[in-house]
């Protein structure tokens, strides 16, 4: 995630000034009819669950990062890749079946996917370059991420029929399947052959609270519309990256709209208004009580959002990650490269 902004200096000093609401109730140009993008997204996620096609709307969304997407084209080629995988079955087309060959086709070399398995990208693994995380740069590079690949994953097996859908953990996304047969439901771990991963494994590699996993942040079987929700966050990062503060709130409102628990678009909306209040009031004046009177109630809005939103996902069991967890994940990304 693009990094924090939280209580912002100002807001360690600043006095209530008593100015009337209305200076402050909102940032002008981040509502969601004032954002194209946040429209449209608003659009696609309202209509029915039974019609939304966690594809389409991944290759909508990417295509908003990088226009020269041809969603149409994108949708030829994941059904082509379907179609594929089930030419790969023989006998009876269990649940299981289905499973062990979508996990062969996209892990394993063979005839069916030109001798080029899909594998993670160890150039690019904390996701720094937005354009990794976009479905065609993965389908054609086969160098995925935790965002592109139990997307992919969750897209060909919904169209193969299987139960499957996204899951969250910290900064990381994951498969949740559900065998019909059994009735149980199992993490799979996308970023590594889609082998089944136990809660507590996943907890020991990231982790988080009892707290956040209680209150339905994390660990999740997400419904269609929550999964579609998450594909949108792609783009807030990508408006983060262009300092484009108003778009980012847009988009996480819509995001939270559909998705009420998606905790980084609450941290993210938290950043964009400390941008904000950096942009316009942090960075012209060396005191708040410098701040013009008629500016300073938007100057409290700015600030009261920021402390917000953060303190909302801490209720909730978030915690900021430390410094060291990305170090520790970082060496086991140098270590995985040496033996290549």
């Amino acid at each position: 995630m693009h990094a924090l902004i939280r209580y912002f200096v100002f807001g360690l000093l600043l006095v209530g000034f008593g100015l009337p609401a209305s200076y402050a109730e909102m940032v002008p140009g981040a509502d969601i009819k004032s954002v194209k993008e946040a429209k449209h997204i608003d659009a696609l996620l309202r209509q029915p669950e039974k019609n939304i096609d966690l594809a389409r709307i991944k290759l909508t969304i990417d295509k908003m990062v990088d226009p020269s997407i041809d969603v149409d084209a994108g949708i030829r080629r994941i059904d082509e890749m379907a179609a594929q995988v089930r030419a790969m079955l023989h006998g009876p087309e269990s649940s299981s079946v289905k499973l062990q060959a979508l996990q062969a086709y996209i892990y394993e070399k063979g005839p069916w996917n030109g001798y080029q398995a899909f594998s993670y990208d160890l150039e690019d693994p904390l996701g720094n370059n937005i354009h990794n995380k976009l479905l065609p740069n993965y389908i054609a590079s086969r160098k995925g991420n935790c965002v592109t690949m139990p997307l992919l994953f969750v897209i060909l097996g919904q169209r193969l029929g299987l139960d499957m859908t996204i899951s969250t953990a910290p900064l990381h996304l994951f498969v949740k399947y559900t065998d019909p047969e059994t009735g149980g439901t199992f993490n799979l771990e996308a970023t590594s052959g889609a082998k089944p991963a136990r809660d507590m494994w996943i907890r020991q590699q990231i982790p988080m609270t009892n707290e956040a996993i209680a209150n339905g942040l994390y660990m999740q079987k997400l419904s269609k519309r929550e999964s579609a929700a998450v594909t949108s966050t792609t783009l807030a990062e990508y408006f983060a990256q262009k300092q484009r503060h108003e778009k980012v709130i847009a988009l996480s409102d819509v995001i939270l709209k559909y998705y009420p628990n998606e905790v980084g678009s609450m941290l993210r909306k938290g950043s964009a208004y400390g941008r904000l209040a950096n942009i316009h009031f942090v960075s012209k004046y060396p005191t708040p009580n410098l701040i013009p009177a008629e500016e300073r109630g938007y100057f409290e809005y700015l600030e009261q959002q920021n402390r917000q939103w953060f303190t909302k996902a801490e209720a909730l069991g978030w915690r900021e990650p430390g410094r060291d967890m990305e170090a520790k994940y970082l060496q086991k990304i140098s270590r995985a490269k040496s033996t290549q």
